[in-house]
């Protein structure tokens, strides 16, 4: 069980898990979840990486994090805004892991914010989804006009928590029950009639207002000056999409990429964790 933390930002109160090793001067690791995760999507992880001071957030309108105002979107820019800030309270750079969007965001954070981390470690990401620009109106259209239709509790209810179990099984992407019990564990809370929902924001389902092209994500790869891992699930959100990977992974200066089986949450489940708490574990150890 990991110990709960808050970081105290300027603009915003972040919620996470920290766990703690013996050796107070242990390298640091700082986990970012994906999207609708939360901070215990690397509960599983933790304990294979027992030898390192641990901290996994969630990201706000995640978990026990607080949501953004009303009225405002969740950018993936927003995210690096506060994982900087959170970089910032220490003098001690870090090993950055981030799985799915969190992966995106430590790319970004990374680029920006050399000084701050160590290494990089991407979980079945390979950065940021991009659009073409000709993609943009529609898709502005589309996010603003959900916005403006959006209204505070609408939620989807469920009758028992088991029944949220078995909805996140079936989500985005497949989950075993294990897997999803315990995301859903931090991410649901019991309404005043007894009734369940998500914690997350209802926001962030919206299709995102904007995103950078090929040309832009390719700008801050070539700034990631750190090692890196790529860690890709052979059963995961890339497997009909090797070639992007590949694109992708050509831009780095410096990084090492390994496909793995498992799912889109190899590092959650039980049967694949431990594979790629090894790989982690193998890199920083020679870097």
């Amino acid at each position: 069980m990991g110990n709960e933390i808050v970081y105290q930002l300027p603009h915003t109160e972040i919620a996470g898990l920290q766990w703690l090793p013996k050796n107070a001067s242990a390298l640091k690791i700082l986990s970012l979840h994906g999207w609708l995760d939360n901070a215990e999507s690397f509960s599983n992880l933790s304990p294979h990486l027992a030898n390192f001071s641990h901290t996994a957030i969630d990201f706000a309108g995640h978990g026990l994090s607080i949501h953004r105002p009303a009225g405002s979107f969740y950018h993936l820019w927003d995210h690096v805004l506060d994982v900087v800030s959170i970089l910032n309270q220490s003098k001690q750079s870090v090993w950055l892991i981030g799985h799915s969007m969190g992966g995106a965001v430590a790319m970004l954070v990374a680029a920006i914010a050399p000084d701050k981390v160590r290494g990089l470690i991407v979980l079945d990401n390979m950065g940021p989804l991009s659009a073409s620009p000709s993609e943009r109106v529609v898709n502005l259209q589309r996010s603003v006009n959900k916005m403006l239709k959006y209204r505070l509790g609408k939620d989807t209810r469920y009758p028992t928590k088991e029944a949220m179990v078995l909805a996140r099984m079936e989500g985005f992407t497949s989950l075993s029950r294990l897997a999803s019990t315990i995301l859903v564990d931090r991410g649901a809370r019991q309404n005043d009639e007894g009734g369940w929902v998500w914690r997350h924001d209802g926001k962030l389902t919206f299709p995102s207002p904007f995103r950078m092209d090929e040309e832009g994500v390719e700008a801050f790869i070539q700034e990631i000056k750190c090692p890196t891992l790529a860690l890709v699930a052979n059963n995961g959100i890339y497997q009909d999409n090797r070639l992007l990977v590949d694109k992708r992974a050509a831009q780095f200066p410096w990084i090492k990429l390994k496909w793995l089986d498992g799912n889109h949450h190899f590092h959650l489940e039980p049967d694949s964790c431990a594979l790629v708490a090894a790989e982690i574990q193998q890199f920083i150890d020679q870097n």
